[in-house]
């Protein structure tokens, strides 16, 4: 017997149903993509010109090669920027050219904030990254650097260690914020973004991985420990246990 007003659900459609078509995710990812090229762009401009104004009123030579730093890297961040949200390709290394890509960026990371830092990297002789791996680690390798910048800015040196342990490869970033230095970035000053934290976590456990933060009698550690093929992700943890 059929009651009034009551809808058949065994007709209805289930839940995963209602997941988003291709054509609504693209059309988001393009949303995405012009807010964040119109935003950025707004704010680089400004910057960039505001960078000029302060270089022409100063007539410092010494604040002339400080601005011509920024500037540099404000252009680099709008290129950067528009490959991201182009799609077209990622602006992260691949496999074969991470170790290249972080003895850069880990080199710039140095000039620009003036904090020493050592890159120590060894494998075996069949080390293979993958593209998807690549970029993880470099993408953790970026955060995990602008944390040290943030919070730990009275570090006075930084170490970056890539290892193959086991089927893991293993990322290690740590510092001696601890000791004596430059004083410690203000959190008032709009560099306070928890999600930094979960973000790489996000990234780490699409890969399978682990990713631990400690405090040590010195500093911080970040690890972040990936298997070299996703059937390793239990040999992973038992080498590293």
């Amino acid at each position: 017997m059929e009651i009034p007003g009551r809808r058949d659900i065994s007709a209805a459609p289930e839940l995963d149903d209602y997941r988003p078509t291709a054509s609504a995710v693209e059309r988001e990812r393009r949303r995405l993509a012009r807010d964040i090229h119109d935003l950025s762009g707004q704010y680089i401009v400004a910057a960039l010109f505001r960078l000029d104004a302060l270089e022409r009123a100063s007539g410092d030579g010494a604040l002339s090669r400080h601005c011509n730093e920024v500037r540099e890297m404000l252009v680099q961040l709008s290129r950067e920027l528009e490959t991201v949200t182009s799609g077209t390709e990622s602006a992260a290394p691949g496999g074969a050219d991470l170790i290249t890509a972080l003895s850069g960026i880990i080199g710039r990371w140095e000039d620009h904030i003036g904090i020493a830092t050592r890159f120590l990297h060894e494998a075996a002789r069949d080390f293979r990254i993958d593209d998807a791996t690549a970029e993880t680690l470099f993408r953790i390798t970026q955060e995990g650097l602008t944390n040290i910048a943030k919070h730990a800015a009275s570090a006075s040196l930084v170490t970056i260690r890539l290892r193959q342990v086991a089927a893991c490869l293993v990322l290690t970033i740590e510092d001696d914020g601890t000791g004596k230095g430059r004083q410690p970035v203000p959190e008032d000053r709009g560099f306070h973004r928890p999600s930094g934290i979960a973000g790489m976590r996000e990234r780490v456990a699409e890969l399978g991985g682990t990713l631990t933060l400690e405090r040590t009698a010195r500093g911080t550690r970040l690890t972040v420990a990936v298997p070299t093929e996703r059937s390793n992700v239990q040999q992973c943890e038992r080498g590293l246990a």
